[in-house]
């Protein structure tokens, strides 16, 4: 089988007729929103306080680039002083699937990823000598917000939005507040994803791209009892940043399956 023919079985769904327009459009709008728009936090939200920061290196993919080109084997997770800190690997470039090692190689979360309807993505907890510590992902696959159930049953969450006075916003953009990838827990946030014109300069990433890394903050319930494991942030983090590539992606084909059609 060639490795076209491999890619993803999901991504198949998505380019054949199947697809509905509702569907085509929530992607759409998905994608969009994703990058360039939020929600506000309330000034009732619990205050935020980092405690640790780490910076995940990768572009993401431009607006206008060929579909499925960009896939990156390796994406190097690093701390505030530059060392590494995680490593999340893919085998091939056509597969969807990725682990993530710490500094001392040791394997640390699988991700089973699945981008398409009724196939949700899983992150397996690994080292810890139960094979049923699995997280499991509840939310509509075209949806931005992602919802994970641990396997103590409690939910945590990834969700787009708007944040004032946010760790790394400066100038006019903290006033406006920043983009953010907020992580709750029960409804308390425990870490956001930062993305801003510093990271963006840092990673040579344009101001659209989807997928595209930043600076990950933690705050103090991460890594603690009753709180989030660390790599279990940094996982399903990298699984949302999946998701936004996937988004582009689809949108991206469909304007080429539609500039085909018309010229036929």
């Amino acid at each position: 089988m060639s490795a076209n023919t491999q890619f993803h079985d999901d991504l198949d769904l998505l380019l054949v007729s199947g697809i509905s327009e509702a569907n085509n459009h929530e992607l759409i709008v998905a994608d969009t929103v994703s990058i360039s728009t939020s929600s506000t936090l309330s000034a009732d939200s619990p205050p935020f306080q980092p405690v640790k920061s780490l910076h995940i290196n990768t572009k993401g993919i431009p607006i206008l680039s060929i579909p499925f080109q960009n896939i990156d084997l390796e994406i190097n997770i690093t701390n505030d002083d530059g060392t590494k800190a995680y490593t999340s690997t893919r085998q091939r470039w056509n597969s969807p699937n990725s682990l993530l090692k710490d500094t001392l190689g040791r394997q640390r979360v699988a991700t089973s990823y699945f981008f398409g309807p009724g196939r949700d993505p899983r992150l397996r907890i690994l080292g810890t000598g139960d094979e049923r510590a699995e997280i499991r992902s509840v939310s509509r696959w075209t949806s931005r917000t992602h919802v994970f159930v641990l396997p103590d049953g409690r939910r945590f969450e990834w969700r787009y939005r708007r944040e004032k006075g946010c760790a790394g916003c400066t100038g006019e953009e903290d006033k406006r507040g920043s983009r953010a990838l907020v992580l709750s827990l029960e409804g308390k946030t425990l870490a956001m994803l930062i993305r801003n014109e510093e990271t963006r300069t840092t990673l040579r990433s344009a101001k659209w791209s989807a997928g595209s890394g930043g600076e990950l903050v933690l705050g103090p319930e991460v890594g603690v009892e009753g709180g989030l494991a660390e790599d279990v942030v940094v996982a399903s983090c990298l699984l949302m940043l999946k998701r936004e590539v996937d988004r582009r992606r689809v949108v991206q084909s469909l304007v080429v399956v539609g500039a085909v059609a018309a010229e036929v």
